[in-house]
């Protein structure tokens, strides 16, 4: 079981080795959206008691005129709506992914292992599957979401490790990875929401510097994230700390703490790519 403590303690340990490549690493996976995983954009309207003559042309003159103007702030609202979903679903999505494992892969080897790992996720070959993953995790969250807060929450910490399985696993099927992280999240939503609120403290002292602290903030952060997931990956699928290659590491289950019916039968063949060795197998839900 782990604890708050071990996770930092472990992090900070490692993170003294790359921490201005971290820092590196957090701004641009910022810039580009990444830190967030999804994107959006936000309409401001103007104050209802502002009266201008413009506007008063808007309600007293031409209808058709009128109509039109707002056919074409529909359209144009529409567009940028539709950009800032493709940027985030094709970009942004795939950043997050690239991040964690960046952070993973440096915190386990307490090393900087490349700035390059956040674009790891365009690689060819593997791009559109990550694009699909992240799509539906995000999709799902959403959906749940209607249905009130709370199962929307409890399905965020339940899909929480998708990224970071992706990120590691960037062939493997979509169901396959998305039960995997039920698997690890089994019994650990609730810390690993403890865990986030635990450095509030930090980003109010971020957010002090204009909000530019926050990236000197971000790589302890997303360190500890990533052991949390080493940790769960050791506990959970049974694989040693270390193996991460981005598609050619150790495969979770069989021998390990996941019992034998749950075990996974996706397996890589000798060209790298992964095939399902049961295709009857349903054990995902």
């Amino acid at each position: 079981m782990w604890t708050r403590g071990e996770l930092k303690s472990r992090a900070k340990s490692g993170l003294k080795q790359y921490y201005w490549y971290g820092v590196l690493a957090a701004f641009v996976a910022g810039l580009l959206g990444g830190n967030a995983g999804s994107g959006g954009v936000q309409i401001s309207l103007p104050a209802r008691g502002y009266t201008s003559s413009i506007e008063e042309e808007f309600y007293y003159g031409d209808m058709a005129f009128n109509i039109g103007v707002i056919l074409v702030a529909l359209a144009v609202t529409l567009v940028i709506a539709l950009i800032g979903w493709a940027f985030a679903c094709f970009v942004s999505n795939v950043i997050w992914v690239g991040k964690c494992r960046y952070f993973t892969m440096s915190t386990m080897e307490q090393r900087n292992v490349g700035i390059e790992e956040l674009f790891g996720g365009f690689k060819r070959g593997c791009y559109l599957n990550v694009v699909k993953v992240q799509f539906f995790r995000g999709l799902f969250e959403w959906l749940w979401s209607l249905c009130f807060i709370i199962p929307g929450v409890i399905k965020h910490y339940e899909y929480y490790m998708v990224p970071y399985l992706v990120a590691e696993y960037p062939q493997m099927d979509r169901k396959e990875i998305f039960r995997l992280s039920k698997v690890m999240m089994d019994g650990n939503k609730f810390d690993t929401w403890v865990l986030e609120i635990s450095f509030i403290g930090w980003d109010i002292l971020g957010a002090l510097a204009c909000c530019i602290g926050g990236f000197f903030v971000r790589p302890y952060k997303e360190a500890t994230y990533a052991e949390l997931y080493l940790k769960l990956r050791e506990e959970r699928l049974g694989l040693a700390r270390g193996g991460i290659t981005g598609g050619n590491g150790p495969v979770p289950g069989g021998s390990g703490p996941i019992p034998q019916s749950q075990a996974t039968s996706w397996q890589m063949d000798q060209n790298g790519n992964w095939y399902n060795s049961n295709p009857y197998d349903d054990s995902y839900r």
